[in-house]
This record gives structure tokens, C-alpha cells and sequence, in this order.
């Protein structure tokens, strides 16, 4: 990588004057692991004092701001060194280099400066800016004369990158020879490089799937690190048996959960946590704390849901949402799982710490009957602070991009902003949101087409035949991953039946949401495979009648334990009958909604069936007909008079 040389050279001056080196590490989880990989590995080279600070994502956002600087300051550092952000983090570095100079108090004391040296790693594009002038030493893949040929490597991959250089260097330096020690191993490190890798969804180019199969291996071998063990087993997951999507959805997730709804130095301790007891305990925190961020991400998903279909944003092609309750650390989360359902560029948003506070102090005034002079005082306080949020893109709507010419156009909207194609963070000023939300839905608009919101489904092989879907094939499949982003598993389409047994619970809803049930292949009736869909329910309503389309990969279910069954997991369902029916039943409900809305305030009708309104009024055939008999001969007619 670019730079690497004055890198290690920077960081062995430090290691051999005993300097106080710092880590500024980021609240995800490629975060987290760059961060425990630079204490213990830094440590593991000869690093003496070592120490780590995580930016509290409500208070300070993200990455190397001034505020992370002075706090970084606070501990005295000789060498700050950023993973996984401070690409574009100018005024941070600008505010580390000011670490040095001296401090004139009001009485005239003077406070000696502290200098302090900056080493960035990070993974990020950079910014319009260009790079920041008062780091040190930048290692990023993603800068200009940069050729690592791996550039989507993680943040933990170039801060691993960074470890495994600096211990050559050291060796042929004769560093550790000195110090009467083996070259250290630093192979311990390779679990942490598996999960930051497939939980910060990069592109799974060849370097990429090396490193995760090497942690992997260690995994599988029993070798893992007390804190991903008792991860894995809270999760329910075989250590022996490893996947890297078990990482993504067993490990990946709690460990994201300390930065979205505490503190990620959670997330770091369970991480570099050496007694197998006390790892358990912080894991089992970390579970309860996932726990908690599902509840309230199905609360914000359903309050999205409302929010589009109130002010009907499916006509737009980028959509923003702001809702000032929303949790910061969840918007990320529920801009993706509201993209997977509307298939466009949205941003979800809430507002920053200082909003809320605004915000609340507006409300007091509102409860208090205040002068309308001050409330209108406080709402001008409160627009000009920021809401902030996460973007999550489609493929062919690079966001950063996007961001970068709004950026250029209307300087004076956006706030602070970064990240890549379809991931990014960004904050806007409330009095700008409304005139952003157009202008971010009209540069979409330009790159974005209906037929990509309609979007389209990728299989390995249409109308395949069950003969293949052998235990032996599955697990050949299984043993040409790691399978992800840009390398994604071997996927087929069939057209199904659905077989109903009550008995062996086919079709079963799991959780309010998953689906369980037996299928046989429509063109070969009479072999059948279980199958499971998940988070395919909505509402209570299964997605299939008895016939449908799937696409789908294949999987081994180890339960009951000892046993082994072939099992299809579908990925998407289709069945074009079902969602007639399902279009006319709603179309049949909006146009009754409509007609009670005509009738409202007319007088009151008897809209029941004719049946009911008979046996309403006569209870009987002989009461209706000792009525008829009993009227008079002469009474008038009441039927309307013929044409």
C-alpha cells in the first residue's frame, strides 16, 4: 500500500521511545475489529501503552472531529492513530496538530502544548478536499497513487495490512532480537480480520475471501477468540462449522449493537476479552442489547412504512425520511430494510443531539403557554441545527457521488458527509431538509430508471431440476466460499407446489414472519424438500397459494441435532395468482372505504344482506304473511309508478 514504509517507520520511532499511542476507532463493527487489531497487535510488536477511544455516535457523530481530537488529548498522546475513518476528517487533524501548541489561560498561565503525532488507516473515499495535510501518514487503498489491487479491503484489513508490515520491518530491523523474543504471531488476529470483513459488506474480490477463509479456518480449528466463541454460541451457531454468513448474521450484529444503543467499547472489550467467563458475560450483555435494538428497528420500519404511504413518496425516486424520535444508532438499519422493500436510494433521519435538545426545549415553551415571540425564537434556533442519517443506494445510484455534486451545487445544505456507492452518512441543517429531500430526489431522478425499481432477479440456472439438489452438491457449494457482496452463492429458480399437511406443519409461520414448508418441484410432483423462507410474512399473510416461482440456494438443517436434511432456502417467492387476488381484495376494500365516505352523514341505512334485513324485520315466513293478510285492501301502493 501507499505509504506503508513511512507508516511502519513512524510507528517503530514510537514503539522504541515507549510513546503513548492512542486508537480512534469507529462504533460499527469493522470499527470495533480494527480497533482490538490495532491494541493487540500493536501490543503483540512491543507496544508498551496502548490505549482506545470510540467516538459516542449521538454526541460526536462520526470519525476524527475536533471534539474526538481535544477528547484523544485529554489521554496525551505521542501518536494518534485513526482505523477505519479520518479520511476526510481535515479539521480533526487539523485540531490534533494544535495538540501542540501552548495554552494561555485568562490569569496568563501557560499550559505546554503536548505534541502529537497522526497516522491515519482508513478504507473511505476521500473527500472533494483531497487528503488532510496535517496527518503524519496516510494508509488508505482508496487514496490517489494508491495500486493495492484489493481496494475494497475493509477498515480491519488495512489496519491488519498495517500490523503484518510493521512486524517485517521490525524483524529485519532486528527489533525483536533485541528484545530476546520471537518474531511474534500474529495469526490470533485473522478471526477479527473474517468478522469486520463480511460485516462491513465489502466487495469479495480474491483477497478479500482469502482473509476471511484464513479466519475462518482458525475458527473451525477451535483457535477463535473467547469473545467470538461465546458470540457463536449465544447465537446458536457450531464454531467446527463455520460459514462467513454466520459471522454477518450471528456475531456481526451483536457486536453492532453496543455501537447503535450504548457504548462500542462493549463491542471492543467482548472483542479483546482474554478469560472465557468474563467474554460470556459481555457477549450475553451484547445479546440483550440486540434484543433491543430488533424491537425498536420494527418500530421505526413500521413508522417508515407509514410515513410513505401517508405522503405517497413512492412517486419519488429518492426518498428521505425524517422522524425527530428515531433512534440514531437504527436509522442505518431501517434505510436498509425499507431499500430492500421499495427498491430506491432512501435516507433515513432523526435529529442530531443538539436538535433533540432544541427540540425539547421548544416543547416546554409550547407546554408552558410561552410568548409566542419565544417560541418563534426557539424554532429558529432549532432549524438551524442539524438532522442527520444514513443512505443506503441501489446498484447504479452511486451515493457518494450524489452527495458530492448537491455538495458542489448547494454548498450551503449539506453538513458533514462520506462513506461510498451504497452506503453513506450525512447530515443537513433542518431549515435546508425540505429543499434537500427535492434536490436529493431529482439527482436520482437522473441516474435512476423504472426499470431498475422494478428491478430483476439473477439465478445460475432457470427451470433447474431436483435431480441435482444433492446433499453432495450442497456441500460442494459450501466448500467453494466465503460467499457475499460481489461473490454471491450459487443461486436457482423452479416453479413449486406447496403441499398443505397439517401433520408435518406445511405451510408453518415461525416467528410472525419466517416461513416453513414442504415443496415439491411442479415439472417432478412426488419428490419433495423442505424449505423455509425468511422474513417473508407481512401482516399475518403467506406469500403463496399452491403453486408459486422461487429462487433459492440450497442448505444443510442440522436440526434435531445429529441429523442432517437437505433443505431449499427460498430468497424471493412469487406467485402472480395470489398477488391478484390479493390486488383485488384491496382494491375491493378502497372502494367500500370510498363508498362510506360518500354515505357518511346521510341518513342511517340498513346495509346488510337482504336475508338479514328479513329476519330482522319478521323473524318469521308466518310473520311476514300474518302481516300481508292483515293489510288493508285499499292501502295505497307504495311502488314507484312504471315507466
Amino acid at each position: 500500500m501507499h505509504n506503508m514504509q513511512q507508516a511502519v517507520e513512524l510507528l517503530e520511532e514510537h514503539i522504541r521511545r515507549g510513546s503513548r499511542i492512542v486508537v480512534v476507532g469507529d462504533f460499527d463493527c469493522d470499527g470495533a475489529t480494527s480497533t482490538s487489531i490495532a491494541v493487540e497487535g500493536l501490543q503483540l510488536l512491543g507496544a508498551k501503552d496502548v490505549k482506545y477511544i470510540i467516538p459516542d455516535r449521538m454526541v460526536h457523530g462520526y470519525g476524527l472531529s475536533p471534539p474526538v481530537a481535544k477528547l484523544a488529548g485529554e489521554l496525551a498522546p505521542d501518536l494518534i492513530v485513526t482505523v477505519d475513518n479520518g479520511i476526510a476528517s481535515h479539521e480533526g487533524a487539523e485540531a490534533v496538530r494544535r495538540l501542540g501548541e501552548d495554552t494561555v489561560c485568562p490569569d496568563g498561565t501557560v499550559i505546554p502544548g503536548h505534541p502529537c503525532d497522526l497516522l491515519i488507516t482508513d478504507h473511505h473515499l476521500p473527500s472533494d478536499k483531497g487528503l488532510p495535510e496535517h496527518a503524519n501518514v496516510i494508509i488508505n487503498p482508496s487514496q490517489p497513487l494508491c495500486n493495492f489491487p484489493s481496494p475494497s479491503i475493509a477498515g480491519c484489513g488495512v489496519m491488519f495490512y498495517v500490523i503484518m508490515a510493521l512486524r517485517a520491518h521490525l524483524r529485519d530491523k532486528g527489533f525483536f532480537a533485541e528484545q530476546g523474543k520471537e518474531v511474534p504471531n500474529i495469526a490470533p488476529l485473522l478471526d477479527l480480520v473474517a468478522l469486520g470483513t463480511v460485516a462491513d459488506v465489502v466487495a469479495l474480490d480474491r483477497n478479500n475471501r482469502i482473509l476471511i477463509s484464513a479466519g475462518l479456518r482458525r475458527i473451525r480449528e477451535g483457535l477463535a477468540r473467547p469473545g467470538i466463541k461465546a458470540l457463536l454460541q449465544i447465537g446458536k451457531r457450531d464454531a467446527s462449522k463455520i460459514v462467513a454468513s454466520d459471522m454477518g448474521f450471528a456475531v456481526g450484529p451483536r457486536i453492532n449493537a453496543a455501537g447503535r444503543l450504548d457504548d462500542m467499547t462493549v463491542g471492543i472489550q467482548c472483542l479483546l476479552e482474554k478469560d472465557e467467563a468474563k467474554a460470556h458475560e459481555i457477549a450475553s450483555r451484547l445479546n440483550d442489547l440486540n434484543l433491543q435494538r430488533r424491537d425498536i428497528e420494527q418500530h421505526h420500519v413500521f413508522d417508515a412504512g407509514v410515513l410513505i404511504d401517508e405522503h405517497k413518496l413512492l412517486d419519488r425516486m429518492g426518498v428521505v425520511l425524517h422522524n425527530p424520535t428515531w433512534h440514531a444508532g437504527v436509522v442505518g438499519i431501517v434505510a436498509s430494510r425499507i431499500k430492500e422493500k421499495i427498491n430506491r436510494p432512501i435516507i433515513c433521519m432523526t435529529d442530531s443531539a443538539a436538535a433533540a435538545e432544541e427540540r425539547e426545549a421548544l416543547n416546554q415553551l409550547i407546554l408552558a403557554n410561552a410568548p409566542a415571540e419565544r417560541i418563534a425564537a426557539q424554532e429558529e434556533i432549532l432549524m438551524s441545527k442539524d438532522a442527520k442519517g444514513s443512505c443506503r443506494s441501489v446498484p447504479g445510484v452511486h451515493l457518494k457521488h450524489i452527495l458530492d455534486k448537491i455538495n458542489k451545487m448547494h454548498p450551503e445544505i449539506l453538513g458533514k458527509f462520506g462513506g461510498h456507492a451504497m452506503a453513506a452518512g450525512v447530515s443537513v441543517p433542518l431549515k435546508h431538509l425540505a429543499q434537500f429531500t427535492q434536490i436529493f430526489d431529482a439527482e436520482v431522478a437522473k441516474e435512476l430508471t423504472q426499470e431498475q425499481i422494478i428491478g430483476s432477479l439473477h439465478v445460475d440456472i432457470k427451470d433447474v431440476s431436483p435431480q441435482h439438489m444433492t446433499m453432495d452438491f450442497c456441500r460442494q457449494i459450501e466448500e467453494l466460499g466465503p460467499w457475499g457482496q460481489h461473490f454471491p452463492e450459487p443461486e436457482f429458480h423452479a416453479k413449486f407446489r406447496l403441499i398443505r399437511d397439517e401433520r408435518r406443519k406445511s405451510p408453518w409461520p415461525l416467528q410472525e414472519k419466517h416461513l416453513k414448508m414442504l415443496v415439491e418441484f411442479e415439472d417432478h410432483p412426488g419428490v419433495e424438500f423442505p424449505a423455509i423462507c425468511f422474513n417473508c410474512i407481512e401482516d399475518g399473510q403467506i406469500p403463496v397459494g399452491d403453486r408459486f416461482e422461487g429462487t433459492f440456494a440450497l442448505s444443510i438443517n442440522e436440526f434435531p441435532a445429529g441429523r442432517f436434511t437437505l433443505q431449499i432456502q427460498f430468497k424471493a417467492l412469487q406467485d402472480p395468482d395470489l398477488t391478484l387476488r390479493l390486488d383485488q381484495a384491496a382494491e375491493a376494500a378502497k372502494q367500500l372505504a370510498m363508498k362510506s365516505a360518500r354515505t357518511q352523514g346521510l341518513p342511517k341505512q340498513d346495509l346488510s344482506s337482504p336475508i338479514g334485513r328479513f329476519r330482522a324485520e319478521f323473524g318469521s315466513t308466518l310473520a311476514m304473511l300474518d302481516e300481508t293478510v292483515t293489510t288493508p285492501k285499499n292501502h295505497p301502493s307504495t311502488d314507484p309508478a312504471p315507466f
